[in-house]
């Protein structure tokens, strides 16, 4: 008797490994909760069968079950044709300026036409501003340029036009970079701005179920971030880095 239990208990390790074994990962599907179900009842005590009420409720939790992973799956297929609706949605913004919540910008050099471009910055504080700076920081963190901010009124939206030069008034490399602002109003109080940028739309990248832009300065930003579609404003200098527009400061 004890020989047939233990047989009986091999087998029933052996097929439910088999169907585990088949599994991805650290989930289980519906065909491995079937086969302990129905394992359940095959190897149930003879003496003590399971009730009728709690066959139906298992059942039930099983019916249950199948549903929502079904339902996990339709999800995933919906999400998977959005994301891929999205992207050829995006691909129509290539050869397109927008505007972009946001605070990269890109510096790139055309060597056959001896100018560069930068994307243009631009900001509106909540608070009136009475001081303040504006820092560019390259890949690395690291502090490129710093420029001081004046008196800035609320609600207006200033440009910030990077000449493409350092601190010591060198040129900087080609790259993506990033504006900080740090404002203060009449109190010393840090005040808030909205940040955006201005490009011009190259590519459609999508990472990780998130479409983003390629914009013309070499950054990617989120399509979710796009508030408009306009005309881009940049600064173009010649190739030694003199500045064609004479606009390196922030204006309004």
């Amino acid at each position: 008797m004890a020989s047939s239990v233990s047989s009986a208990i091999n087998q029933a390790n052996n097929e439910f490994n088999a169907v585990v074994g088949k599994q991805s990962g650290a989930n289980l599907d519906k065909n491995a909760f079937m086969l302990l179900l129905v394992t359940q009842f095959k190897y149930q005590d003879p003496l003590n069968p399971m009730d009728d009420k709690e066959f139906v409720s298992q059942m039930a939790q099983f019916s249950s079950l199948e549903q929502l992973i079904n339902l996990n799956d339709s999800m995933g297929s919906l999400t998977t044709a959005t994301n891929n609706e999205q992207m050829i949605n995006a691909t129509s913004y290539i050869g397109k300026q927008v505007t972009v919540t946001g605070n990269s910008i890109g510096k790139v050099t055309d060597a056959t036409a001896k100018t560069t471009s930068i994307t243009t910055f631009r900001y509106a504080p909540n608070d009136t501003v009475a001081s303040g700076t504006i820092t560019v920081r390259d890949a690395d963190d690291n502090v490129i340029y710093t420029e001081a901010v004046g008196a800035k009124a609320a609600g207006t939206t200033y440009d910030f036009n990077w000449s493409g030069k350092d601190s010591s008034g060198a040129v900087a490399s080609d790259g993506v970079y990033t504006v900080n602002l740090a404002l203060l109003n009449a109190s010393g109080e840090a005040v808030i701005a909205d940040q955006v940028v201005d490009a011009k739309v190259t590519g459609v990248v999508n990472s990780d179920g998130v479409v983003y832009l390629g914009l013309d300065g070499g950054q990617l930003m989120e399509l979710s971030k796009v508030r408009q579609v306009t005309e881009a404003k940049t600064t173009s200098t010649d190739s030694s880095g003199s500045d064609s527009s004479g606009s390196g400061t922030t204006t309004s």
